[in-house]
């Protein structure tokens, strides 16, 4: 292992409680972002009143397979209130203020922001929108039929991210996590970006759909891209979301 594993592993471990912010009473960290002045929330349909296929989970995870290639792709805006919901969806507040959402989370920090390129989905302009849980309903963050390709190239993907209905981006903001664990939230927030692109697999596979997970990507154009604080907030994992033969429809 390398010196960068080394430290990153080392400097994460189980931290002494008594440092952490928490402890020392500093002002807790909001659990999403607020919406910006002058920007029109979109509330999504209830994901209760959507109607799917019966999919066994084994079903699912025996069908999902590495990605080459989509077919020009198009999804409704029931398909992702479904699968927005799925992979950060809001279930319940307890104990006043830890709130409960549709994947694990260390203390229910919820250290994920989750934007998304709509590419072709009926209803929406195409753009970079970014997800609101609490309210289950989005954000337009930058409207530009251009960022599809943007995305392509930040994505290292043409052949997935041109051709994909939309392409997820979860931004981890480690400070969540770090306030009540010290240093290591930051391991949180990286395990946590595959819980919710884990959900996003199985989630789109019952609505016929293919999910390409990228790790891969260039981390300055994806930062420009959503106009990310570099200190603060971080690009981990992408997924293009898809299909390789005809487009499905609830």
């Amino acid at each position: 292992m390398n010196k960068v594993g080394r430290d990153f592993i080392n400097g994460t471990r189980c931290p002494d409680y008594s440092t952490v912010d928490l402890v020392l009473r500093v002002p807790e960290p909001p659990h999403e972002f607020p919406v910006k002045e002058g920007q029109t929330v979109i509330e999504l349909i209830n994901p209760k009143k959507i109607k799917l296929p019966d999919m066994p989970v084994r079903k699912a995870i025996e069908g999902w397979e590495p990605v080459g290639f989509f077919a020009r792709s198009t999804m409704d805006l029931k398909q992702l209130s479904y699968l927005l919901w799925c992979t950060q969806g809001f279930k319940k507040v307890v104990a006043e203020s830890i709130e409960i959402r549709n994947i694990p989370s260390t203390g229910s920090r919820n250290p994920l922001e989750t934007y998304f390129v709509a590419s072709d989905v009926e209803g929406l302009d195409a753009g970079l929108y970014r997800y609101l849980p609490k309210s289950h309903s989005i954000v337009a963050e930058h409207l530009d039929s251009g960022l599809t390709l943007e995305m392509s190239t930040a994505s290292m993907n043409f052949k997935l991210t041109t051709r994909a209905a939309v392409t997820f981006l979860w931004v981890a903001i480690p400070y969540r996590t770090v306030w009540a664990i010290g240093n290591r939230g930051y391991r949180s927030a990286l395990i946590e970006a595959g819980h919710a692109c884990q959900n996003l697999i199985l989630a789109a596979s019952g609505l016929g759909l293919q999910v390409a997970p990228i790790d891969m990507f260039h981390d300055d154009l994806v930062t420009k891209l959503a106009n990310l604080d570099p200190e603060t907030q971080w690009p981990v994992y992408l997924a293009a979301v898809g299909n390789t033969q005809q487009n499905v429809s609830l």
